[in-house]
């Protein structure tokens, strides 16, 4: 098998683009004299604007924006789904994304050490959130280490996989048991390929997280400008194939209005915005911890909420493009080849439509899961972060010294690799599923249910709308600092809809999984997977019985409002 030179210069250039800019801005810094970063009273660092803004944007836009997003829209009927889609975004997930955002800045800490000074009994609860981060993270970064065989392989001419793609996904790169009922015992050895490729995801992110936050910032920068780049590249492209525009109509370009009468429509799109934006991981609650006292971090969440959603959006059309070229090349339906999500879609059926830009498939080839690794990176860099910086605020908060960054980093990209092995067994693509569903998806709508209640009980929509008003006093613009606007509708979401719509949606999953096992999995893996769940809650309840009081000042003897009370007066 032949190496392709257009793959291969593609693959150097992509390689190389990001190192370039990074030196080109340090040099732009140097000659404009910018200052090093600036550190808190606390020794913390502090973001600037456009870097918190930049991190929060490569943290929200993920791989399932490509993967998944569009899937979730055409199979639950086009635009109808979207418009179930828009109004969960504005009822739920960006209200929270808000709230922990407002937290974070508040209080200045990462997650543990914040919900233990709303209230003592909640610091198990800030305990169980960071376990679940530290597992999804794990088996995250073996999704994002699936691109690295593709990429290698995108330089090959012929593309490998165009025989048969399903059978490259699953014999050539995951090696996976052809039945799981009938198999030697065990999870099965480790597959070498994914080790390294899981090694070296966990070294890319060692690297851009460990020599503190301007270093992080400036690789943010690259790997979020990237694949902004290169998915209008890969959409104004495959908007030409042949059969593009039944792929399009098919995505968005129907309305099917009596899906919006079935529950189904309403959990999926809810499920995606929440996974998406991702509110209850703590991400935003630490990040927003590093950002400046006078930061509007209100304009930072809509920008963010925006920009996650018309990424999505846009990436859509790219993607069912190729899939209306691959209909019309096989004279099927669309629908018939839209079956996949996730992973399916983008390793096999997007694989496999590779061939149809002829001499430039290899180029698209790398362009496509480049993007997919970059778009992973960001969310892997943000989660790691997340960890590391919670570490750090609990050893302090402890009365021990913080570590090094490069230490704490190295402790906890060392604890993911190990933990990560196991997805990388014959087994281990089911049990990253099994995980991903009891842990990071069901878990996960516990947590931003009780994390609700938590803001509702013990932080309060008084002190949310304080803090917020504080924050933005004097701003641009905001002489009398913002307001949570509309107020009406805050409201509404504050005390209702989300933590309502949580707690339906892990009611509803809960009940299906009970009705009806999950993936067809065999009875052992799926006790795994409920085994893991029922950890994760008896970790969230041991510190619930607690009685202490609130940590936080009353609100009517908070120094941080009466100052802005006295300049005002």
């Amino acid at each position: 098998m032949a190496t392709s030179a257009s793959g291969l210069l593609t693959l150097l250039f992509l390689i190389f683009i990001g190192p370039l800019i990074y030196v080109g801005r340090y040099f732009l810094r140097k000659r404009q004299d910018t200052p090093e970063s600036k550190v808190s009273k606390d020794g913390r660092e502090v973001l600037e604007t456009r870097e918190y803004m930049f991190a929060l944007i490569g943290y929200a836009i993920g791989i399932g924006n490509v993967w998944r997003f569009p899937y979730v829209i055409s199979q639950n009927g086009g635009t109808a789904a979207l418009v179930a889609y828009i109004i969960c975004a504005v009822l739920v997930s960006v209200p929270l994304f808000l709230y922990e955002m407002i937290v974070g800045q508040y209080i200045g800490l990462s997650t543990i050490p914040t919900y233990n000074k709303i209230r003592p009994r909640w610091l198990s609860f800030g305990f169980a959130q960071a376990f679940m981060l530290f597992l999804v993270q794990s088996y995250f970064s073996m999704i994002i280490a699936y691109t690295l065989p593709y990429i290698a392989a995108s330089c090959q001419d012929p593309l490998p996989w165009l025989d048969n793609s399903e059978d490259y996904w699953k014999k050539t790169v995951l090696n996976k048991f052809d039945d799981l009922d009938n198999k030697p015992a065990g999870l099965g050895p480790i597959q070498p390929k994914l080790a390294l490729s899981l090694f070296i995801v966990c070294c890319i992110t060692y690297v851009s997280i460990a020599f503190g936050k301007k270093v992080l910032a400036q690789v943010t920068y690259v790997t979020v400008t990237m694949p902004v780049v290169l998915i209008i590249i890969f959409v104004i492209r495959t908007a030409f194939l042949p059969g593009a525009g039944d792929g399009i109509q098919f995505y968005i370009g129907k309305f099917e209005g009596k899906e919006l009468l079935s529950l189904k429509v309403w959990a999926t799109a809810l499920s995606q915005i929440l996974f998406s934006l991702s509110p209850g991981f703590g991400t935003a609650i630490t990040y927003s911890s590093f950002a400046k006292p006078k930061e509007d971090v209100f304009k930072i969440c809509m920008i963010v909420a925006v920009a996650n959603s018309v990424f999505s959006i846009i990436g859509g059309f790219g993607i069912f493009a190729m899939v209306g070229n691959m209909a019309f090349k096989d004279g099927v339906s669309v629908a018939e080849k839209a079956k996949a999500g996730g992973p399916g879609l983008a390793f096999i059926v997007i694989a496999e439509a590779m061939d149809s830009f002829g001499v430039f498939k290899n180029f698209m080839a790398v362009l496509f899961f480049v993007m997919l690794l970059t778009l992973g990176l960001d969310s892997a860099f943000a989660w790691t972060e997340t960890l590391v910086s919670i570490m750090d605020d609990t050893m302090v908060m402890k009365g021990y010294k913080r570590l090094p960054a490069w230490k704490s980093s190295l402790i906890v990209s060392t604890a993911l690799f190990l933990v990560g092995l196991v997805y990388t067994t014959r087994m281990g693509n089911e049990v990253l599923d099994v995980v991903d569903h009891y842990v990071g998806i069901l878990f996960l709508l516990v947590i931003c249910f009780i994390e609700s209640i938590i803001f509702n009980i013990d932080f309060g929509w008084e002190r949310f709308e304080k803090a917020l008003q504080s924050a933005t006093r004097g701003l641009v613009g905001l002489p009398e600092g913002r307001s949570l606007f509309p107020k009406y509708l805050c409201r509404l979401d504050f005390h209702f809809t989300v933590p309502v719509m949580t707690f339906g949606l892990a009611l509803y999953t809960f009940v299906n999984d009970l009705q009806t096992p999950y993936g067809g999995y065999p009875s052992g893996l799926l006790a795994f997977g409920w085994t893991l769940l029922a950890l994760f809650f008896a970790t969230m309840f041991v510190t619930m019985w607690k009685t202490e009081p609130s940590q936080l000042p009353p609100i009517e003897e908070d120094e941080k409002f009466k100052i802005e009370e006295e300049i005002t007066a």
